[in-house]
C-alpha cells in the first residue's frame, strides 16, 4: 500500500484590517475622554492636587532664586556706644572720711558695667546699685559711687583733670578705659577730698 498523501497548505487566514482604520483612530481613549469620562468629584480633587503641586513648585524657585540677606551690622564696642555724665558730688561734713558722686550711664547698645576703680592708692571705691550692673539699652542708669579715704598721702587734692577708670562689657568685647568727666568733676573732688584731708585752721589764741 501506498503512504498517504498530506494536504498541502491552504492561505494564511487575513488578520482583517489594522484596529486604527477600524476604530477610526488609537484603541486607547484619548486624555480629553478619559478627563471627560472622570466623574466631577475626581476632576475637582485632581485640579485641586495639580494646583497645589503648581504652587509648590512656585515657591520653591522662589526660596531657591530669592537673594541672600546681608549680614546684621556688629555690635559696637562698649567704650564706643556708652558715655557717662557727672551730676554732683556732696561735699563731706567736718570729720567724714567719704562721700558720694553721682552719675549718669548710658549704653546705646546695651552693656555691662563691670568695675570702677580710681588710680589712687588712698581711694577706696564701691557703687550703688552693686556691680556688675547691666545698662539697658539707651536707657539712662543713675549711678552713685562712694569715695572712702583711706590715706591721704598722694592724693589729689589740686586734681586739674581726675577720671575715673571704668570696665565694661557687651558681647562683642571687655574693655578698659578712663572716663574723663570734666572741669566740674575736678573742682568738686578736690574739694571733697580737701576737707577731709587737710586739716582745719587752729584758732588764733586768745580768741
Amino acid at each position: 500500500m501506498s503512504a498517504p498523501t498530506r494536504p498541502e497548505p491552504g492561505p494564511e487566514p487575513d488578520p482583517g484590517p489594522p484596529a486604527e482604520i477600524l476604530g477610526g483612530g488609537s484603541a486607547e481613549p484619548r486624555l480629553g475622554e478619559r478627563w471627560t469620562a472622570l466623574p466631577p468629584r475626581s476632576r475637582r480633587l485632581a485640579a485641586t492636587g495639580a494646583g497645589l503641586a503648581a504652587l509648590a513648585a512656585l515657591g520653591a524657585y522662589v526660596l531657591a532664586t530669592r537673594p541672600e540677606p546681608e549680614p546684621p551690622a556688629p555690635v559696637p564696642y562698649p567704650i564706643q556706644s556708652t558715655d557717662f555724665s557727672f551730676l554732683g558730688i556732696e561735699t563731706p561734713k567736718t570729720g567724714d572720711t567719704a562721700f558720694d558722686a553721682q552719675l549718669i550711664a548710658t549704653s546705646d547698645s546695651g552693656a555691662s558695667l563691670e568695675k570702677i576703680t580710681q588710680g589712687y592708692g588712698g581711694l577706696k571705691l564701691s557703687a550703688r546699685p552693686p556691680l556688675p550692673l547691666r545698662l539697658p539699652e539707651g536707657q539712662p542708669i543713675r549711678v552713685t559711687v562712694r569715695f572712702e579715704v583711706t590715706e591721704c598721702a598722694g592724693l589729689p587734692l589740686d586734681a586739674s583733670l581726675p577720671s575715673l577708670r571704668v570696665t565694661l562689657r557687651n558681647t562683642r568685647a571687655i574693655q578698659d578705659y578712663s572716663s574723663i568727666l570734666g572741669a566740674t568733676y575736678a573742682a568738686e573732688l578736690s574739694r571733697a577730698l580737701r576737707t577731709i584731708c587737710e586739716p582745719a585752721p587752729r584758732a588764733a589764741p586768745g580768741a
